[in-house]
């Protein structure tokens, strides 16, 4: 039974993908066919899909026809061509098509397409989308002092088993959390097969260390731009930031202060401007018992916790250190509701048992368990929310995987609730399992969450034509940033975007399957309003071969009031169709090894895969695997 549900898995995301991908393109093709019509132009052939024929029948004068590969399609317009002189299917000279007819009938597929990403964005603003929740700050959790540089042969796969003669199992960019950029050469020695090699590292200050910036800093704005979604927003701006400086607005110890710096390629994130420092939502609590202390000071599920006595929250097990060190001594809590910051009244626990008992459960949900695991055995099921293990509470992500991992394999006792209710599991036995790096350890062969669980939005259809079209625009900016500072002179970063860094067919594949597999349906809808969109808006770029290019071409010739020689013509689309299926074979070559690095990943993460899927309900996980 689990195999034929797997398989069937497998089967709609496929279909989905097919269906939805190829209606895009379809449905940019049918645009241009309805357009020709109107227009009165010859239209030879419309095909639903590629390839040989499969089946075929004329309707006025058009031969529609269904091919064997089912991606979108194409329609035949002869006169449409400017590089050649125009014949019809039986080769008869035919008059080329006026400018005007031209021009509409290029503008009708990009409409199309924007026609159903807004018929589709209706359909998601009544249905809802899945959301990042409402944050007006991130907590900063890590900051590197030393960049995860891989220079002198050291490779991002290298398996280090060695620091300075010292064995270890971690990655360089767990190393560089505790390396010291003054701290001179260091020897990295990598195991590659059966040799081992030792490679100089000479460490390289964090830019953003070196700037000021620490763990626990909470972070209000970048750039002077304030947040309303959280760490989502903020490394959304850090990569479009573009300049060669970035400003953060940090609150530390209750003052603000602006920490600016220069931001350096990532080598993690295809030496992308994202950032080198770990970030994340406040945290978020999950459920409060009644008659508790978290009850009575009036906190509420979904409220995010920010700072204790004026001391910005980092995680869940922080948040209990924190009250701890206060027993017998009344606290506060500045807390985030829909948005807005509140403070509670004093609070007093008298001793630790009224800490153990605060009664507010933060998010620390499991978020899939993984099939023949030691979870699954025990009876854990998605969405249980841990709050205590062998009746101690647990309080984040990070401090019950550590917690697992050191059980030895002994039987242990997990309080969850589950649909609402207390439930107790006990004889939670994990597992000695291998790990990538070589090694094994005792896993219970789950996923766990514990940021602020996304929400259902309902963004405008308006909303969601903007948000693509600012971020194309965005993106644009940055590609031709090269072109436009030399022209005018203006200084740009050192991290940019370059056109390695976009997705063809292969990489919106890849997100369409991630979507569908992480925010089901709704996640997969989301992402195909986005690529209808884009596709409207990069076919309406002004170049040959392009339909902004036929625009182009005809609003000239209305200028001009002649047509365009058919010599200048056929080489301006010749030069540009070499230029774009290279740049199209250019981008499928980064996929692939974007597919390759994402497949050498599982090998190399310590825990479970990074693999979560939705809670079915109107809440869900974010996508963060535990280590």
């Amino acid at each position: 039974m689990d195999s034929l549900l797997f398989w069937l898995g497998m089967a709609w995301k496929i279909l989905f993908i097919v269906f939805f991908f190829g209606f895009c393109i379809f449905i940019h093709e049918f645009g241009h066919l309805l357009a020709a019509k109107k227009c009165g132009l010859i239209v030879e052939r419309f095909s639903i899909g590629f390839g040989p024929k499969l089946w075929g029948r004329t309707i006025h004068g058009v031969e529609c026809i269904l091919s064997l590969l089912p991606f979108g399609g194409y329609v035949a317009l002869p006169q449409i061509d400017l590089a050649e002189t125009p014949n019809d299917k039986d080769g008869k000279p035919i008059p080329p098509a006026k400018p005007i007819p031209r021009g509409i009938t290029a503008f009708a597929g990009p409409f199309f397409n924007i026609l159903f990403g807004f018929a589709l964005a209706t359909i998601m603003w009544i249905a809802g989308v899945w959301v990042a929740p409402t944050a007006d700050s991130c907590i900063v959790t890590a900051v590197p002092p030393t960049l995860p540089l891989y220079e002198n042969g050291l490779s991002l796969n290298d398996r280090i088993v060695a620091f300075d003669g010292q064995e270890t199992d971690l990655f360089l960019e767990e190393l560089c959390q505790d390396i010291l950029p003054d701290s001179g050469p260091h020897v990295i020695t990598v195991q590659r097969g059966e040799e081992r090699k030792d490679i100089e590292f000479l460490p390289k200050p964090n830019p953003e260390w070196a700037a000021g910036l620490r763990k626990g800093d909470r972070i209000i704005a970048i750039n002077g731009k304030r947040f309303t979604r959280g760490s989502e927003e903020m490394r959304e701006e850090y990569v479009y930031n573009g300049g060669p400086r970035v400003t953060l607005t940090i609150v530390r110890d209750n003052q603000t202060s602006d920490i600016s710096y220069s931001p350096m390629p990532n080598p993690l994130m295809e030496n992308l401007g994202v950032p080198f420092f770990a970030s994340r939502n406040a945290i978020a609590i999950r459920q409060v018992f009644p008659n508790s202390q978290a009850a009575n000071a009036g906190l509420l599920a979904g409220d995010q916790i920010l700072q204790l006595n004026e001391v910005n929250v980092i995680n869940g097990n922080h948040f209990y250190e924190l009250a701890t060190e206060r027993i017998g001594k009344p606290f506060t809590i500045l807390y985030s509701r829909n948005g807005k910051d509140a403070r509670t009244e004093a609070i007093l626990c008298p001793d630790q048992a009224a800490i153990d008992s605060f009664g507010a459960a933060f998010s620390v949900l499991i978020s899939e368990v993984l099939k023949g695991s030691a979870g699954e055995a025990a009876g854990l099921k998605q969405g249980d929310n841990v709050i205590a293990l062998n009746d101690e509470p647990v309080f984040d992500r990070s401090e019950l995987s550590r917690r697992i991992r050191s059980s030895q394999g002994k039987p242990m006792k997990l309080t969850l609730i589950r649909d609402g209710k207390t439930k107790v599991l006990d004889n939670v036995t994990a597992r000695l399992t291998p790990e990538g790096n070589g090694k094994e350890a005792y896993l219970l062969g789950v996923v766990l969450s514990d940021t602020a669980p996304k929400v259902i939005g309902h963004p405008s259809p308006w909303a969601q034509f903007w948000k693509v079209a600012t971020q194309t625009g965005r993106t644009l900016k940055l590609l031709f940033a090269p072109v436009t500072s030399t022209i005018t002179g203006r200084e740009r970063g050192n991290a940019t975007v370059s056109v390695k860094h976009m997705s063809g067919p292969v990489g919106i594949v890849l997100m369409l399957w991630y979507s569908l597999k992480n925010e089901g349906i709704r996640g997969g809808l989301s992402l195909i309003i986005l690529i209808t969109f884009s596709l409207a808006f990069i076919n309406l770029l002004p170049l040959p071969v392009l339909d902004g290019g036929h625009i182009l071409f005809a609003v000239i010739e209305v200028i001009l009031r002649r047509r365009l020689p058919v010599k200048l013509v056929s080489i301006l689309q010749n030069t540009f169709a070499v230029l774009i299926i290279t740049l199209f074979m250019y981008i499928t070559f980064f996929d692939g090894k974007r597919v390759v690095k994402l497949t050498q990943s599982w090998f190399r993460t310590r825990e479970v895969p990074s693999k979560v899927t939705p809670v079915p309900e109107e809440t869900k996980p974010a996508e963060e695997p535990t280590k």
